[in-house]
């Protein structure tokens, strides 16, 4: 029944705002320093039900959003925040039954937002220099039960990208780049997008923001703009309503445009 737990499902264990486990319901004990409850018992519980450990402790059950599994997935470097995947998304325009390209797979946490956005009907096609992110990536979406993904292993400022799956060539309504040097993969990725695909390029610094910027006004791409995004928790106290002292701040640069060639 829609909204009850089922063997095999993910769920979020909640003691409170730091303390939170995602597991798998199986027939297995879970520990932790607050008890021990047998995930087999969340079957049939409605989402958001407490459950008690053996020690009395109570611990709410939920079903994991896209954002708690970016908290939870397997990485090797620093993993792309919600605040800028959210963006790249709507910048990308991405939607059901779009092809989307990427190029610096990491752990798989952009890519996650970009497979829900494009739909069964869709596709992401990600390529990723690092073996270990590769892996990586590959192990996160499997948990996630990602079936419209093909992650490539692939420098593509060397060999371009992968243009053609299963005998059939593909075109990219839409690119992100999230490397060291995008400037190198730029004259491959016009081989690949069609008139009209956007492009976002992540990029951390402003000496590459300004290289990038310029290879792309000079490479047939128009409406050229940059944004940074900050975030910053609104601190929730009985008579202390205040911004947090604490925030996520300058994480990268998003490069964004729209691809026409001039022939």
């Amino acid at each position: 029944m829609k909204g009850q737990f089922k063997l095999d499902d993910y769920v979020l264990l909640i003691y409170d705002r730091r303390r939170r486990w995602l597991k798998k319901i199986k027939d297995i004990d879970f520990h932790c320093n607050y008890g021990m409850i047998n995930l087999h018992d969340l079957v049939g519980m409605r989402y958001g039900e407490m459950i008690e450990t053996n020690t009395g402790k109570k611990i709410k059950a939920t079903m994991p959003t896209l954002l708690d599994w970016f908290d939870h997935f397997e990485h090797g470097s620093q993993i792309i925040y919600g605040k800028d995947a959210a963006m790249i998304t709507l910048l990308l325009d991405a939607k059901p039954g779009d092809i989307v390209y990427e190029t610096g797979t990491g752990s798989g946490a952009l890519t996650s937002v970009l497979s829900r956005s494009v739909g069964e009907t869709g596709r992401v096609i990600t390529h990723e220099v690092r073996e270990s992110a590769h892996k990586i990536a590959k192990r996160n979406h499997t948990k996630l039960g990602t079936t419209n993904v093909e992650f490539i292993l692939q420098d593509v400022a060397e060999k371009g990208f992968i243009d053609e799956i299963d005998g059939i060539k593909l075109q990219a309504d839409s690119l992100v780049l999230d490397m060291g040097d995008p400037w190198r993969a730029i004259p491959h990725s016009k081989k690949i997008m069609r008139t009209g695909a956007r492009i976002v390029v992540f990029i951390p610094t402003y000496q590459q923001l300004d290289k990038m910027f310029q290879n792309l006004i000079e490479n047939d791409f128009r409406e050229v703009r940059a944004i940074e995004l900050i975030e910053r928790e609104i601190q929730y106290k009985k008579n202390a309503l205040r911004p947090a002292t604490r925030m996520i701040g300058h994480t990268g640069f998003l490069l964004h445009g729209t691809y026409y060639p001039s022939s």
